[in-house]
């Protein structure tokens, strides 16, 4: 996305430098606001590029203060003096590790331990593994950047700013809607390198020049693949079916590599998606610099030296289009009167749409017959999944056959009247429905259109099917994610849920541009350029913060240090448990955090219960895990948890949308 109007009135002061702060400095710059940070910055430093500076003063920060209208702070660290008063006027962001003052300083691999994210990725059998990248300070970026738009609305409304909270650990626990289920349903999540537990071929492979990674999700997929590699006979017998191959993982994976291994990472590929089989080669971050996909998006940004850009830019020599600000309207939640439509699958489009309703949007989720793929995912509650339910709160299920005359008939009359429009099809799904980009924009030109995939609209690669392994792999997080030489993804599914959050900042900025000029706008996102913006300290010789994994008697710790300097305590550490290693680092002034286990969250009651993931009761008797909003508002009232109903439960509304009785634009 591109947009016209950049946001130039978005005067914003980082007051602090954790990375989260620096993250949604960059995205505010990027699409326009003017962010002044203090002191020198840089020019390789992927984020600093897009500030302005200024002395590292008292007086310097009081000016700087009282030009800005938005203030990015993190209260729990001790390298920044405490801020004036805030102003009546002023948006004041709050980021913090978790509201203690004592954790201020903790690092991203301590972030990944304290979230499960470490646990769940590496290898089975390894130790836990931590991405070199600085994935839930950069997703509390995002979210920061989106939360201010969100309070910008409201602002440009009523002429009052409020603070907001976000806290880190709250942004790396939303990435569980994966695993976290499997704990409700008394399963002990393992690492498994970059396997998939439910499908088998699924995998990084040795080709004869490098690796590839390769998603096979079904039968049909694995006759396909087996005919490539010259050995139909193996699509019978004993690897006939998914559930045999997932029990003879091993034997399949040394069959597939057996073929890999004869052919250039190039030869693979190619072979792989002309039989469209979602496959990619695993790259470094150097070869990042000659994908065609990034070339052809613009990605990267060359000068001074190769950094990634933000996924959502601005065209400051663009004319703004034609159009009408919409009038000003006070609303204690900034979406309130919103309607906003999801056709969705999975966790992309989903959790950007679930963002949506937490601050206020009414959501219809448009299911077709038979309901969202993932809807029957196990483990579930009569036929209703944990996963599908975590990431689909407080929407209502519509269903629709677009297929059917009659069905897109509907479906063309709730754009007449929507706000916002997202989804995460294959590329050119809608438009062959009769819903392309000038369709949409026919039926409402106010309409904020967002199609998220995984290499875009627009694409080096169109047809491409696109897993979130396979987006891992073709960013480099795999290959700062690594268990000795092997690339592993991370085991969250990062791509994914980034993907989610850059769909909301980006859905909100063209929201702050309809509302400045009365025209909507389509967004192309690509998860493979949100993928790549998270690897920003690996860029020109960055590293990852100093820390080391150490194993102990009831688990793993990480220390913020290099494991050369703690050869006695490595030596000790397996004969003690994780606390008692954290108090002797600790005297002896080194900063460490135990790896959390996902079993160990689950039966935390300040997370589950009292914290990031409320336990939702519902009429029918059924208890589920939802996320809470990781926004804190001082002026709206938090939006009461739902969970989604059975499939097609909002369709009794369904004869009165041409009458009004859903809200929306046309309001």
């Amino acid at each position: 996305m591109t947009l016209t109007t950049p946001l130039r009135d978005l005067v914003v002061l980082q007051w602090g430098r954790r990375p989260a702060v620096r993250a949604c400095g960059s995205l505010l710059a990027q699409v326009g606001a003017q962010v002044t940070a203090f002191g020198s910055v840089d020019l390789d430093d992927g984020f600093g590029a897009f500030t302005e500076t200024v002395a590292d003063t008292p007086e310097a920060r009081l000016a700087a203060f009282a030009r800005a209208n938005v203030v990015l702070l993190c209260s729990d660290r001790a390298d920044a003096p405490p801020p004036p008063p805030r102003r009546a006027e002023q948006i004041v962001c709050d980021i913090t590790v978790d509201g203690d003052p004592a954790h201020g300083h903790w690092i991203e691999p301590f972030l990944q331990a304290a979230t499960g994210i470490a646990d769940i990725t590496g290898v089975a059998g390894g130790p836990p593994v931590i991405c070199g990248g600085a994935v839930v300070e950069i997703q509390g970026g995002m979210l920061a950047a989106s939360g201010i738009l969100a309070a910008w609305r409201t602002r440009a409304a009523a002429g009052v700013g409020q603070e907001i909270g976000l806290r880190l650990v709250d942004c790396g626990l939303n990435n569980q809607s994966t695993f976290l289920p499997l704990v409700f349903a008394g399963r002990t999540p393992q690492r498994s390198g970059n396997r998939h537990p439910m499908a088998v071929p699924w995998n990084s492979y040795r080709a004869a020049d490098g690796w590839i990674l390769l998603c096979s999700a079904t039968d049909e997929h694995w006759a396909k693949l087996t005919t490539l590699m010259g050995r139909p006979e193996l699509a019978k017998g004993r690897f006939e079916k998914l559930a045999d191959r997932i029990a003879h993982c091993d034997a399949v994976d040394r069959e597939v590599e057996a073929w890999t291994s004869t052919l250039s990472v190039k030869e693979c590929i190619a072979a792989l998606n002309g039989a469209n089989l979602a496959a990619g080669p695993i790259l470094d971050i150097e070869g990042l610099r000659t994908d065609e996909n990034l070339a052809l998006r613009g990605t990267l940004s060359q000068e001074p030296r190769p950094r990634p850009l933000s996924f959502v830019r601005t065209d400051v020599s663009a004319q703004p289009p034609p159009g009408r600000p919409e009038p000003a309207q006070h609303r204690a939640r900034p979406l309130e009167g919103m309607l906003v439509l999801e056709i969705g699958q999975y966790t992309t489009a989903p959790v950007a749409a679930k963002q949506l309703a937490l601050l206020g949007a009414q959501v219809l989720k448009i299911e077709p017959p038979g309901g969202e793929a993932s809807r029957a995912w196990p483990p579930h509650q009569d036929g209703q999944g944990y996963f599908f339910t975590i990431n689909n709160a407080n929407k209502r299920s519509l269903m629709l056959d677009l297929r059917a005359e009659d069905g897109r008939a509907a479906f063309a009359a709730l754009i007449g009247r929507a706000d916002v429009l997202v989804e995460n099809l294959k590329p050119g799904s809608l438009a062959r429905l009769g819903f392309d980009t000038e369709a949409l924009t026919a039926l409402n030109p106010r309409l904020v259109y967002c199609g998220i995939s995984g290499f875009g609209a627009l694409s080096a690669y169109p047809g491409r099917p696109a897993f979130d392994t396979v987006v891992q792999a073709m960013s480099g997080l795999m290959d700062i994610t690594r268990t000795g030489e092997k690339p592993v993804k991370l085991g969250i599914s990062v791509a994914d849920v980034s993907g989610g959050l850059a769909g909301l900042f980006a859905i909100l900025c063209a929201l702050e541009q309809r509302r400045r000029t009365g025209r909507g706008s389509a967004i192309d996102l690509a998860m493979q350029d949100v993928a790549v913006f998270l690897t920003q300290a690996a860029w020109n010789g960055g590293s990852t913060d100093r820390h080391c994994v150490i194993a102990c008697a009831d688990g793993h710790v990480v220390a913020g240090v290099d494991a050369s300097v703690l050869a006695d305590a490595v030596e000790m550490a397996a004969g003690t448990t994780r606390a008692a290693l954290v108090e002797v680092l600790a005297a002896r002034g080194i900063a460490a955090v135990p790896v959390r286990t996902l079993t160990e969250i689950r039966n935390d009651p300040a997370i589950v219960g009292e914290g990031a993931v409320a336990l939702y009761e519902g009429t029918d008797g059924k208890t589920w895990p939802l996320f809470r909003s990781p926004f804190r508002f001082s002026g709206m009232t938090p939006v009461p948890l739902a969970a989604i109903g059975a499939l097609g439960e909002a369709n009794a509304d369904l004869p009165a949308v041409p009458g009004g009785s859903l809200r929306g634009a046309a309001e």
